[in-house]
């Protein structure tokens, strides 16, 4: 009977171990403590593209969560990603593009040579719907340009200091040029006052084709006719795309003689006119017209050396 109380020591020894058993869950804070720096760096790469929204407290919570142990968490910002932040700003400044220089350099070549163009009258475009001029070059003196040499073996200028006159316009839709010569005939005495009036006329249309209205713009002379003076209108080949040649004759005595005679080009948009008009004088001047051959002569050869000339200027 006295064998059971040593059977109850061995009993008491199986309880402390229990309770260390319970003591380990208290002792699981502490080791977080050494388990949190392997969790930061897994934590750490989503954070660098905080960065790019240029947030610069982004990289707060990184450098606030490894402890003074772990060197790695603070070289983070170094990285190519957070060093972008400063750079952020900067984008607005970047270099303008090569081709972009390249470009603003051919529109200001573009508007220099168009000035060029513009100035001497050579814009050309025989397509595309725009003005087709034909290469004939704009004039600021059509005198200098048009000579009627086939007009001044029969007539001389009237009044040597300035024989002729000119004007010159420049506008949105039309250009012009104009020159007039003052002349009276070679063999005329001092007592003859008839006179001969030349007209050169010029015109580059840069808005409105020409063509369809050519025609009938000299046709309608002929309607233009009254019994003291008659207007006859016809073709002529060989000038430009075409060409017109208008006589007029005045009948104050009967005898319908020659006034005046015009010859009308158009070669594209470009149009040109040269007109020649007589004023007889006296019975007794011994002066007369041409007759209606040797006046077209002359306006065929003075206007195929304009049409040439116009174009080498």
């Amino acid at each position: 009977m006295s064998m059971p109380p040593p059977q109850q020591p061995p009993q008491q020894p199986q309880q402390p171990p229990a309770q260390p058993h319970q003591q380990a869950p208290q002792q699981a804070p502490p080791q977080p403590s050494h388990q949190q720096p392997p969790q930061a760096p897994s934590q750490q790469p989503p954070q660098p593209p905080n960065p790019y929204q240029q947030n610069p407290y982004a990289q707060q919570p990184p450098g606030a969560v490894p402890p003074a142990p772990y060197p790695q968490a603070q070289p983070q910002p170094g990285f190519g990603p957070p060093g972008a932040v400063p750079g952020g700003p900067a984008a607005g400044k970047r270099p303008v593009p090569g081709w972009l220089w390249g470009l603003g350099g051919v529109v200001v070549a573009s508007a220099v040579w168009g000035g060029v163009l513009f100035g001497t009258g050579a814009l050309d475009d025989d397509g595309g719907g725009k003005a087709a001029l034909g290469g004939y070059r704009y004039q600021k003196n059509l005198c200098d340009t048009v000579t009627i040499d086939a007009l001044k073996k029969r007539y001389e200028p009237r009044d040597t200091t300035d024989p002729t006159t000119h004007y010159a316009s420049r506008q949105k839709g039309l250009d012009a040029n104009n020159c007039s010569w003052s002349m009276k005939d070679r063999d005329a005495g001092a007592s003859d006052y008839s006179s001969v009036y030349v007209y050169a006329t010029a015109q580059w249309h840069k808005s409105t084709d020409p063509t369809g209205e050519f025609a009938s713009l000299y046709k309608q002379y002929e309607d233009r006719s009254q019994p003291t003076y008659k207007y006859e209108t016809k073709a002529v080949d060989g000038l430009g795309d075409e060409a017109y040649l208008v006589t007029e004759r005045r009948d104050p005595s009967g005898d319908k003689e020659l006034s005046s005679m015009t010859l009308a080009v158009r070669d594209g948009w470009f149009t040109y006119e040269l007109r020649w008009s007589w004023y007889g004088g006296t019975s007794t001047s011994g002066t007369r017209p041409p007759s209606d051959q040797e006046a077209e002569d002359m306006l065929r050869s003075d206007t195929r050396d304009a049409l040439a000339a116009l174009k080498k200027s």
